[in-house]
Parts: structure tokens; sequence; C-alpha cells
């Protein structure tokens, strides 16, 4: 389960607008509603453009929000020969859109500097989508190239599962997992490049965030917020994606394990420091998270096997609760009693502010601390059975 930060908010609601805006309906597009953006900064975009269709008398270009609603920048009538043209300023990098009154709407990535020409339909027909091309922008051209191979992948991923789900026997299951590793490796290799020729851009921002993960890409992730700092990028979301990196930072792989002083269901206190020359195990949870469940049966086989051994100590931290703070303890008590989950004797993350100092954005998080008390492992997510949950836990524990 994943646990949205604002960053991710808005770039997941980015890349909705960027794969649907061009064949779907917006409820949020009316013009007449929108004012001009006014701000004392100046990024000069050009944009040319030639309709297929005379339907609409207006093009709109649009500044869209962290929620994904349109501001108005500054709008073009339709020439007698279906063009139309921007030479204006953007306030700053973002996500633009233009708007062919509500007819047909393209979404961009905007840094400014951009020269731009679009050809597009220009209205919706019931028959097909409305189609469009943009030219004159690499980045975007870059862009494209990394969406259409995320989406493949994703096509094939879910024909895996698929057929994972059909499979008979463990072998056929083995066989299945080696190809969706395979085909995960060959994506990864084909969008990285892609994504650090984008380097700070609005484009290589969000490529990074969204398909790169701190676990394999912890240095290219921090490389690029260092840089954006140094050129002294303050727009919106370059001050979002330096922020999130500086708070997974602290959960990255060799640095220290920071410190918690929380208390479990039975009102004992749990403090890391108090546990060092100690391999700690913790497992950030939360009740309403169907994986982190689904790892339990693993977690507890591990735990089991080291339960006389005093050097080796399972925290199951429980956090991002849905409930208010008064109702959590007796609210995650209730669910520990009914599921027969006592071995969990949970810390209560109650304010959340443990998970966030370890980076964890989805759950469940697992991380091994090591004697020296700094992370030596770290994964996110369930690993699909109960042995690869325990066979994991084992060889964090036994340097394997």
């Amino acid at each position: 389960m994943t646990i949205k930060k604002n960053l991710l908010k808005v770039f997941s609601g980015t890349f909705l607008f960027l794969a649907l805006f061009s064949f779907s309906c917006n409820s949020q597009n009316n013009t007449d509603s929108t004012t001009e953006v006014t701000t004392s900064k100046s990024l000069p975009i050009v944009i040319n453009g030639t309709l297929k269709n005379n339907l609409v008398d207006k093009v709109y270009l649009e500044r869209m929000s962290e929620r994904n609603i349109p501001t108005r920048v500054d709008s073009s009538d339709i020439s007698s020969d279906l063009k139309f043209h921007f030479d204006t300023t953007i306030p700053e990098p973002g996500i633009y859109q233009i708007n062919m009154e509500g007819q047909q709407v393209i979404g961009l990535i905007l840094d400014g500097g951009e020269i731009l020409d679009i050809v597009a339909d220009g209205m919706a027909a019931p028959d097909k989508m409305p189609e469009y091309n943009i030219t004159g922008s690499p980045k975007i051209e870059t862009f494209n190239k990394i969406m259409t191979e995320v989406q493949n992948f994703g096509q094939l991923r879910q024909s895996l599962e698929a057929d994972f789900q059909n499979a008979k026997n463990p072998k056929a299951q083995q066989e299945l997992r080696s190809q969706y590793q395979m085909a995960l490796n060959n994506n990864r290799e084909t969008i990285k490049p892609l994504i650090s020729e984008l380097g700070t851009s609005l484009s290589g921002i969000i490529a990074a965030n969204n398909f790169l993960t701190p676990e394999l890409d912890g240095v290219y992730l921090a490389e690029l917020k260092d840089k954006l700092v140094a050129e002294g990028q303050d727009h919106y979301f370059a001050k979002i994606f330096i922020e999130t990196i500086d708070r997974q930072s602290a959960g990255m792989e060799g640095s220290p394990a920071p410190d918690f002083d929380l208390v479990n269901l039975k009102g004992e206190q749990v403090k890391l420091s108090d546990m060092r020359g100690k391999t700690v195990i913790i497992d950030f949870w939360a009740t309403w998270c169907g994986p982190c469940i689904r790892s339990f049966p693993g977690m507890k086989q591990a735990q089991d096997k080291y339960a006389d051994n005093p050097d080796v100590v399972f925290l199951f931290i429980n956090t991002f609760e849905r409930v208010a703070p008064e109702q959590w303890k007796s609210h995650v008590q209730s669910f520990v009693d009914k599921r027969g989950y006592q071995y969990l004797n949970p810390p209560l993350d109650l304010n959340n502010n443990t998970a966030l100092a370890y980076g964890v954005e989805g759950i469940p998080a697992k991380f091994c601390i090591d004697k020296d008390g700094n992370i030596k492992h770290k994964s996110t997510g369930f690993l699909g059975s109960s042995d690869a949950v325990y066979n994991e836990m084992v060889e964090w524990v036994e340097g394997k």
C-alpha cells in the first residue's frame, strides 16, 4: 500500500492527466470560470498550432494546479486557415494544457523556452480518440518514449500476473517470476538512460519521481536533488522533490537509523537506542493494509526462528492509521485481539513521525538495523508469499 505524499499526489494526477486527457472529458475545463495568471516571473513560450477541424473559435493555454484545476494563462483566436499562435510567458515550470474549448485538451510539461508545433484534430469524435502531434521539444519526445515503455511494461506485467494466478504448479509460477524479473530489468535498463537524459528539467523530475525507486536508484535521486539545489531551482515541483529526497535519505541503506521512543500496546517503552548491539527488524504496517497482513505469516515464522536469540529483535511498528489519535490504541488493540495477532505487540507511531523519519512512503516497509545502529537492509511491499518473506528475513539476519 502506498502512502501518498504531496509530490506523489501531484505527479500521479499529472500522469493521469497526460495519459487520459486526449480522450476523456474534463469536468473542470469551463474556460469562462478561469482567471488570467499574473506573476512577476517571465519564462517565454511559443506554440504554433494547426487544427484539422473548425469546430472551435478559440484555444486557451492553461496552467494546472496541484489539484488539476486549470487557470488561464493566455488565449488565441483560430484563424481562417485553422491555425493558432501563442507567443507568451509562463510563470514557472509546471503542468499546462492546450484547451480547445473543451473539444480537445492536450497536456504539456513546460520548463519555459520551448518553441512547439502542434497539429491536432481539435474535436472529440464518437468513434475515435482525438489525436495530436507535438514537435519542437526533445524533452517532450524523450518523456513520451519513457511513457510508452512504462505503459508497455504495465501491460506485460498485467498479463504475467494473470498467468501467475492461473498457473497450476510452483514450477510454472517460478518461470513466470523469472519472466517478470527479466521484463522489469529490461524496462529499467531502457528508461533510466532516458530519465538521465532529461536531467533537471521538469520532465526529468517527474519521470525520476514516478519511475525510479529509492531502494535501487537512491544515488541518482540524491544527485538529481543536489543538482536542483545547485542550480537554484525553486519552482513548486523542484521544492517538493527536494523535500521528498531529503526525507527519504534518512532511511537509506548504510545511513544511521533514526532513533525513536514509542509505547507498545502493553504500555512498555520501546526505544531503538536501547537495542544497540542487537539486530533489529522493523516492520511498518497498518490495520487497513492488505499486503501488510499478508506478510505477517512469513514474519511470524522468522520471529519464531529467532525467538531464543536475545540478539535479534522484531518490532512491528503500527503507523499511518486512519483513525483519530484518541481512538488509535483501542482500534489497533481490537484488530490484534480479533485476528489473534498478539505476537505483534506493536509500538504505536501515533503521529507517523517515526515512519516519516525513515522515509516510508509505502507499507509494508521493512528495515534491518545492524548492531551498530545503521540501516543494513530495507524493502517495501509484499513479496508474494510467506516463504519469500521468511527467506528475506533470514538473509537479513544471517547475512547470507
